[in-house]
């Protein structure tokens, strides 16, 4: 690691200056803690400090610009939180609690550079282990870009065993008299299986982040989620917020992953990336010359408590560092036929299934699982041997994808590469399946392939991506129905060959990028259990929940919605022929939160359920330019359980340009009154729904006629003289 003279400072931004050149003591019931303010800057609406703490290492501390601090009250810690083995608690009553403040963050900064993108800094410990810490700004978003990355320059080998993406301190609540954390609260989202992204708030108190009378050791709350599912329990966000501000983060999580709210002195701090060794039996040796990066986090400061305001720059951001391909721009709907076949498709089912859809403008029609199965096999256990069924598609299956192209449609098909079932061959291949302990890993009907053995490699490329590219598929959806958990045998620990696994099927995605060029991929998973950030960088598109009908898919979609961009956010519309009027509206404006998906019997529907369809696909289209850009201005809901929703749902998006607005209403209950939103300085028009609605006096209000009602309205900016 090369290190330079600290910077000056850059066009853009605020002088950087050494300040309070003798250090400050902090005033604490506990412990005094000197420390300098090395370098001050300003990006956007953000300041953001670096400050040296004798004891605590470099901390990195940043607020709404503007905030008045008192630079004698603020508490920073290391803003590199690594732990290497051999390292040393530096706080009492912590072991079990957490692994943030081991001797090994004990870090001085060796140089910092700065121009009007962010700041790099290198740091050290003066025994050869370093670091180069890189903040980057997005001036249209105002979201921070932070990784770090560790330089083994010891001359033997290190044991990593927490290496935290991003660590920032000095959160205080701004309206409280002093420097303190009373009143912050911590927002997450939990996130399982048809209930992904809910958003949950708690005060610090009910936390037990307050300090006792005595105060030792650390408060923490650490959470986050252990295996290759990584969303199954919480997504990778998290909020603090309190007087007017906000301190958020989104962090790539493919893997094994913990987010960290900390507080030891007057102050917290928030910190987080991969599962560490107490939390994920995460370590790696790095060789002495060797170095290892973790993944980005996101992080957002800003003068709200509103997190709808938090996701909309988050959700902005990610939509901007997108590559898709180019048939994507038009966010086609989507036909997929698992909820019309039920995991047994067919030429001849396929067939009749296209000759219902002529009259509906779809882009691309999916084949899902189903189409390699075995004689007397369920799909689910017939995974991993992917031999196309003779029963089932008798002239081959490019015969259905030449069909699928003559009808104006581009053909997909169902994969879940990683993982193999009970009924197939491959299950018993124990040299190709990842072991633990030197026993083949298994949960129930699955085993998990090792990614890692060059002739598993070589396997997937023979039976997905030379048979994508043999068949002439253009889209691909990407499943994955069960998670390895910790990891297994072959590395320095269960967490680390658990990671590199990972990596291996990220990996993956980009050969097959090359394999099928211009190629549409979804990532399922169980429903949501994969869409954290990095992968969904990676892929055109995701599904969630599996709900199918459920009547609370509308709660989810809009979940989703405040972190995933639109255009990859796919909704199910599942149609079923007993379907009134009012159900397939419910379902078609669920819908419109993202990409329009349907499924279910459209062979079986009458005249009038396809032109209700056919007219919401109308409307989709003409309101995509919202539903993709556009940013959340209003959200309510107050629904309490999803399996029996109660109450109503209404979201309101508003485009880039401010001139459009759509809302989305859902009704689960006939409501006393007329619920409604405010739509002033806008007149109507379109609307696609089955309530009874009114907008006067710039207000819309609906007055359903009984339960689970929905209508999606159009409004548009009205002219001023």
């Amino acid at each position: 690691m090369k290190t330079q003279n600290p910077g000056r400072g850059a066009p853009g931004l605020r002088q950087c200056r050494p300040l309070h050149k003798n250090g400050i003591t902090t005033r604490t019931e506990r412990r005094p803690v000197k420390f300098m303010l090395y370098k001050e800057y300003t990006f956007g609406d953000t300041d953001v400090y670096y400050a040296q703490a004798e004891g605590f290492g470099a901390g990195l501390m940043l607020f709404p610009a503007g905030t008045k601090i008192d630079p004698d009250a603020l508490c920073p810690d290391c803003m590199v939180q690594v732990a290497l083995r051999g390292a040393h608690n530096l706080i009492d009553y912590t072991q079990g609690v957490t692994m943030r403040n081991m001797s090994s963050s004990l870090l001085h900064i060796v140089s910092q550079e700065a121009d009007g993108s962010g700041v790099v800094t290198r740091l050290s410990d003066g025994a050869g282990n370093d670091y180069e810490h890189t903040l980057r700004h997005d001036a249209e978003t105002g979201v921070f870009t932070v990784r770090a990355e560790y330089f083994n320059n010891s001359g033997k080998t290190q044991v990593l065993e927490s290496l935290q993406s991003f660590s920032i301190s000095g959160i205080f609540n701004p309206e409280r008299e002093g420097v303190g954390t009373e009143g912050l609260r911590l927002t997450r989202m939990t996130s399982a299986w048809s209930r992904e992204c809910r958003l949950t708030s708690e005060e610090f108190s009910a936390l037990g982040l307050d300090m006792s009378w005595a105060r030792y050791g650390v408060k923490c709350e650490r959470f986050g989620q252990v295996g290759s599912m990584p969303n199954r329990g919480y997504f990778p966000f998290a909020m603090i917020s309190g007087g007017g501000c906000s301190w958020a983060v989104m962090a790539e999580a493919p893997y094994s992953w913990q987010i960290e709210v900390y507080k030891e002195r007057e102050t917290c701090a928030l910190s987080g990336g991969l599962a560490d060794f107490e939390f994920g039996h995460w370590c790696k040796e790095i060789p002495a010359g060797g170095g290892f990066k973790t993944h980005r986090a996101y992080i957002r400061v800003k003068g709200t408590e509103n997190p709808d305001e938090i996701c909309n720059d988050f959700v902005r951001f990610q939509d901007k560092r997108l590559s898709v391909p180019e048939s994507e721009e038009s966010m086609p709907v989507l036909f997929n036929e698992y909820c019309t076949t039920w995991g047994t498709p067919s030429e001849e089912n396929i067939l009749a299934i296209l000759e219902s859809l002529k009259g509906l403008p779809i882009g691309i029609f999916v084949i899902d699982a189903g189409w390699y199965l075995p004689e007397n096999c369920g799909w689910c256990n017939a995974i991993g041997d992917w031999n196309e069924s003779k029963k089932l598609f008798p002239r081959g299956i490019e015969s259905v994808v030449s069909a699928v192209n003559a009808a104006g449609m581009r053909a997909g098909v169902w994969f879940e590469f990683e993982n193999v079932g009970r009924d197939s061959k491959k299950f018993y291949d124990e040299s190709a399946v990842l072991k633990r302990n030197g026993v083949p890993l298994t949960s129930k009907n699955r085993r998990f392939l090792d990614l890692r053995r060059e002739d598993v490699q070589a396997y997937l490329k023979e039976k997905m991506l030379g048979y994508l590219a043999a068949k002439g598929f253009a889209y691909i959806k990407i499943d994955y129905n069960d998670t390895f958990g910790l990891g297994g045998d072959g590395a320095e620990s269960f967490g680390e060959s658990g990671r590199q696994i990972t990596e291996i099927s990220l990996d993956f995605l980009s050969r097959l990028k090359k394999a099928v060029p211009g190629i549409v991929i979804e990532n399922c998973s169980s429903g949501g259990s994969r869409i954290e950030p990095l992968r969904m960088s990676m892929v055109s598109m995701c599904s969630f929940s599996d709900a199918h009908e459920c009547k609370e898919i509308p709660l989810v979609a809009a979940n989703v919605s405040r972190v995933v961009p639109a255009r990859q956010n796919q909704v199910w519309a599942t149609i079923r022929r007993d379907d009134t009027v009012d159900r397939i509206v419910w379902s078609m404006t669920a819908a419109m939160f993202g990409r329009v998906c349907l499924s279910g019997d459209v062979h079986l529907i009458d005249g009038a359920q396809k032109a209700k369809i056919r007219e919401g696909i109308d409307f989709y289209n003409a309101v995509k330019d919202v539903v993709r850009s556009g940013y959340i201005a209003e959200s309510f809901c107050n629904v309490r359980y999803f399996r029996d929703p109660k109450g109503c749902q209404i979201y309101k998006k508003v485009s880039e340009n401010g001139r459009r607005m759509l809302v989305l209403a859902h009704f689960f209950e006939r409501p006393h009154e007329r619920f409604g939103c405010d739509v002033s300085g806008y007149k109507l028009a379109a609307a696609y729904t089955t309530l009874d609605y009114e907008v006067k006096n710039g207000s819309l209000s609906f007055r359903p006629a009984g339960e689970y009602q929905a209508g999606a309205f159009l409004f548009e900016k009205e002219e001023t003289q």
